[in-house]
């Protein structure tokens, strides 16, 4: 049971939230105006206040304001129908919990609601198969998950390098009908085309100088289960010839062998490239796209989906603390130099940057001096220059880590919590050069 003000000049929704909360068991206090909120607040605490956002005369921002004031520890879900990031990261600047567009249910507010005391000190939400936050974005994408995994077509889900990828092929595998059948990951840029092929499909023995034995492939390694195929955008076009034609008849050779095996396995997929463009260039077949992309899912990156820092950064917050046998916790001002962040890097870099700071504070508390110690200064100075888009920020970001780093590719992409093949893609994309 929590103690709940309700704050919303919507009649008709004020008495029925307090209603709906009242019988699940909440001690519930409507107010009309921010005034009657205040004057609330003054007499009594509570535990969390729904605050609707477009209000006459005191708006919702004004009135989270205020009332941080009088209980800074109170935790505020915003209500609105307007949404948008920037709103989203204002709310957590001035202190608010959470941020629900409207319509909303009361399932949504209730689950908010039960886990108020935790996340209001950033510590992790409930994770559906790991995957953390209740942005729109990240609903979606549950929704599609839910939608295709109990099927077998094949799946492609695009999104930036570390925002996640992985983590929704592994949902659709380990939720859905194939969970107790292997689930087998591949990485298309680690491989050279002759090597790619050879890890798909295999070969018998003395299929090639040095065949000596008899290799079985990824494909009959994931046999009833799911194979995973990152940064596919990397796959030789011969290679995707032979994994459409597998796709199509569920059958495949072994390389050297005379005849075709036949396995069931669902392709999942995963690029972090303009795949259109990619097709328009001729380096990604047409046909290999219209049938992966029957079924996708984007993962947007983490600076679109800002609302969802405080969780995941609570999480990796409490995966660090196990893995040390400590409690750490969020300082003041911690929470918002994170939600101001514009992470190139997405949930990788949030998830280095915070193993970084645990390792280096002495205290249980980690403040936003100690984060901002662990960022790269030049990296973070270059975000909050007078820039006009997102990937005008990237390349400088990644410019000015490479720079303080003497061109030292490895060190600059740990500095910025992503791997180094993401950060030699990124310097050709941009063009950079040493001194240029």
């Amino acid at each position: 049971m929590a103690r709940i003000l309700v704050l919303d000049d919507d009649g008709i929704f004020r008495k029925t939230l307090c209603r709906a909360l009242s019988a699940r068991g909440h001690d519930v206090k409507p107010a009309a105006d921010g005034h009657e909120a205040l004057a609330l607040a003054s007499m009594s605490p509570f535990d969390a206040a729904i605050i609707d956002m477009m209000m006459p005369g005191m708006n919702g921002f004004e009135a989270l304001k205020a009332l941080k004031k009088l209980q800074p520890e109170l935790a505020c879900i915003i209500l609105t129908g307007y949404g948008s990031i920037a709103d989203a990261v204002a709310t957590m600047k001035l202190g608010g919990y959470n941020y629900l567009t409207k319509p909303c249910g009361i399932d949504e507010i209730e689950t908010a609601i039960g886990s108020i005391n935790n996340n209001a000190l950033g510590e992790p939400a409930e994770a559906y198969q790991g995957i953390i936050g209740g942005s729109p974005g990240i609903k979606e994408v549950v929704r599609f998950i839910r939608r295709v995994k109990d099927t077998s077509l094949p799946v492609l889900i695009s999104g930036e390098s570390g925002a996640g990828k992985e983590l929704v092929a592994r949902a659709l595998h380990f939720d859905g009908a194939r969970k107790d059948g292997p689930f087998i990951a591949i990485n298309c840029a680690s491989l050279k085309p002759g090597l790619l092929e050879n890890e798909l499909f295999g070969h018998v023995k003395g299929a090639f100088t040095g065949a000596v034995d008899l290799k079985e492939g990824l494909l009959r390694a994931a046999d009833k289960g799911t194979l995973f195929i990152d940064e596919i955008g990397d796959m030789d076009l011969a290679v995707q010839a032979m994994l459409l034609r597998f796709i199509e008849t569920r059958t495949y050779r072994p390389l050297g062998a005379s005849r075709e095996q036949s396995v069931d396995v669902r392709i999942v997929a995963a690029i972090n490239k303009d795949i259109e463009k990619e097709v328009s260039s001729g380096r990604f077949r047409l046909d290999f796209y219209y049938r992966l992309n029957v079924c996708r899912v984007h993962l947007p990156p983490l600076r679109a989906r800002a609302e969802d820092i405080p969780a995941l950064a609570g999480h990796f917050l409490k995966r660090a603390s196990s893995g040390r046998g400590r409690s750490f916790r969020f300082g003041p001002g911690a929470l918002e130099l994170l939600s101001r962040h514009s992470w190139p890097g997405n949930v990788r870099e949030l998830g280095h940057l915070i193993e970084r700071a645990a390792v280096m504070s002495a205290e249980d508390e980690i403040t936003a001096s100690h984060l901002s110690k662990c960022m790269n200064p030049n990296a973070t100075a270059a975000l909050s220059a007078d820039i006009s888009t997102l990937d005008e920020a990237e390349r400088e970001c990644m410019a000015a880590s490479l720079a303080s780093n003497n061109w030292n590719v490895s060190r600059s992409a740990r500095a910025l919590g992503i791997d180094r093949r993401t950060l030699q893609r990124k310097i050709a994309r941009y063009g950079l050069k040493k001194g240029g």
